[in-house]
């Protein structure tokens, strides 16, 4: 598969042997990462083969541009659990999300946003995550780290805060609905 030189060179991946980094690919690759787009994805990939191209990409981001896991971990991993498996759509996928193929943009998703644009009521992540149909809160479903302790939900493995576009960040902070927003510098 031909890898983009500019990017690739420039991409240091975390070392596998590093405890750390294993046990964040552990929590993807299972769909515990706190995080419920790519959680509930997960588990519909996990359950039945299959899961939509956008809910792919995001989970994809998560595990190159947010945990910095080689790619072609993942790849792999998907190669192994999807039923509609093709080795280009799925490599190729892999390899551009991940920043070293030949498009030039580094596309680097935040799962929060996402699930706001694409899934605002909650349908596709209450499906597959049960636990946040009884979260009560507006917009619970999309960040739980705000609504419940950690003993019924999990911290995400990546801060939770860079998983906002800009704009949903700022409105976010605005109306005071993040639980620790970062201190302004």
């Amino acid at each position: 598969i031909p890898v983009s030189q500019k990017h690739g060179s420039q991409l240091l991946w975390k070392d596998w042997t590093d405890p750390t980094v294993r046990s964040n690919w552990e929590s993807w690759a299972m769909g515990e990462t706190g995080l419920p787009l790519v959680d509930a994805g997960m588990k519909e990939l996990l359950e039945t083969g299959y899961c939509s191209n956008r809910v792919r990409q995001n989970m994809a981001s998560v595990l190159t541009k947010d945990l910095g896991v080689d790619w072609r971990a993942g790849a792999e991993w998907f190669q192994f659990l999807l039923e509609d498996h093709c080795v280009g759509a799925n490599w190729g996928n892999w390899l551009y999300f991940s920043g070293v193929g030949p498009d030039p943009k580094q596309r680097h998703f935040r799962t929060v946003s996402q699930a706001l644009k694409y899934d605002p009521e909650g349908s596709y992540v209450k499906r597959w995550l049960p636990v946040l149909q009884t979260i009560p809160g507006a917009e619970s479903y999309l960040r739980p780290w705000d609504y419940c302790s950690t003993d019924s939900w999990k911290t995400p493995i990546v801060p939770p805060n860079s998983q906002y576009a800009w704009q949903d960040f700022q409105r976010l902070t605005r109306d005071g609905l993040l639980r620790n927003p970062p201190s302004e510098s």
